[in-house]
């Protein structure tokens, strides 16, 4: 009760008792002072009774908050113990999560080491081999001198196990969200010198070792590709493999058999193929890229040398990214704006992009190295981009590999 409304309660028992007193002198005759004491006496009375029924009302009123915090509090306990109850199934869930995941990667890492283990051997002859080629006199003298130096480098790298995985990122336009990252395989020495794959290619094919660096670089890629999803991170890895490893009669059996065991990462796992190697495919390659397709992986394809491609046939092989280097569009789109596209009269070059997105394929403007390339591409709807302006190729961390790195050794 506010004191405004206690002033007037007390101003109207005042004022009865006063009434009463001025009655009693009035009409009963009675003396004034004695009419004085019982109109005191009555406000006394009154003053009584309402702070009986004041307290008997607060009383009620604080009874009343009691019980409602006591209810709230009750709510509040049965709430806090559901949460509790909530949190320890959460809790047993994850621990169990972690569980199946550690377990999923325990058995992806021992079916690793068993298919690479199966390898061994042809792999072991294949090093061995390519090392007596390269001591056959078939060169001149200081050719085969080079080539010999070049071989035995290549060969210590592969059975020292010096082999680097780096990443070159594959972003998106405008946004320059990292969506894929570009695999390349480096060599090092024993004094820790690169190996570029320009130098180790040559000799690496011709001595047929490319499908031995193939196994390191794709086996690697997916067991990357497993801890970045176990990060739940949505990155995708993008990975070169040579038409010698699609038709190896060796690898590649071992190898589809690998990738089906993997086929949840189809939509995180891309293999890279030249332009001039996907044209120039026979049935062997084309038959296992189907295979590789029908567990839901795709193709990119690179190396563009000229804008003479076939869409349908990229698309009917699973071919998902298309990439061109900057510079070969725009020189193209450049020298004649209306051209057309060779396989496709109607297709401008300028509507490159769309009319391979309408094929189901990405178009990748590859080699960016500034700005003003970028602002070319996004005038031509190109939605990806790779280049040195978005991040060279840089070797993986190893803490990142440390606790798979056994699974990549190969001890040949």
């Amino acid at each position: 009760m506010s004191r405004l409304t206690e002033f007037l309660f007390f101003s109207l028992y005042a004022l009865s008792a006063l009434v009463a007193s001025l009655a009693l002198v009035r009409l009963a005759g009675m003396a004034p002072g004695t009419a004085m004491l019982a109109g005191a006496l009555g406000f006394l009375g009154f003053m009584q009774i309402h702070t009986a029924v004041t307290r008997a009302s607060k009383h009620t009123i604080l009874q009343n908050r009691v019980e409602k915090l006591r209810k709230a509090n009750l709510a509040l306990t049965s709430e806090i113990s559901s949460i509790h109850n909530e949190m320890d199934t959460m809790a047993k869930a994850v621990e169990a999560e972690a569980v199946r995941r550690d377990e999923v990667i325990v058995s992806e890492v021992q079916a690793l080491e068993s298919v690479i283990a199966k390898m061994e051997s042809a792999f072991a002859t294949r090093i061995s081999e390519a090392a007596r080629a390269a001591a056959t006199p078939t060169l001149e003298p200081s050719e085969a001198n080079d080539r010999h130096v070049l071989l035995t480098l290549v060969r210590e790298a592969l059975e020292a196990g010096r082999v680097e995985l780096h990443l070159q990122p594959i972003v998106s336009l405008p946004q320059r969200k990292i969506y894929f990252y570009e695999s390349f395989t480096r060599l090092r020495d024993q004094d820790g010198n690169v190996i570029m794959p320009a130098e180790f290619m040559k000799v690496a094919e011709t001595a047929g070792l490319m499908t031995v660096v193939d196994n390191l670089l794709l086996f690697r890629c997916v067991q990357i590709v497993r801890r970045l999803t176990e990060k739940d991170r949505q990155v995708g890895i993008v990975c070169n493999i040579s038409p010698l490893s699609l038709r190896d009669e060796v690898f590649f059996p071992q190898f589809l058999d690998f990738m089906r065991q993997n086929a949840d990462l189809a939509g995180s796992v891309v293999f890279e193929i030249g332009q001039k190697d996907f044209e120039d495919r026979g049935i062997i390659e084309a038959r296992n890229m189907a295979r590789l397709a029908d567990f839901g992986f795709r193709f990119s394809i690179d190396k563009v040398e000229n804008l003479n491609f076939d869409a349908k046939d990229m698309q009917r092989a699973g071919v998902k990214f298309f990439k061109a280097s900057g510079d070969l569009l725009l020189a193209a789109i450049k020298s004649a704006p209306d051209a057309a596209l060779p396989a496709a009269p109607d297709i401008r070059i300028a509507d490159i992009s769309r009319y391979l997105i309408s094929n189901g394929i990405e178009l990748i403007g590859e080699k960016v190295e500034d700005e003003v390339t970028v602002v070319e591409l996004l005038d031509l709807d190109i939605g990806y981009a790779q280049g040195h302006l978005f991040g060279p190729p840089s070797p993986i961390r190893e803490e990142f590999l440390a606790e798979t790195e056994e699974a990549y050794k190969v001890a040949v």
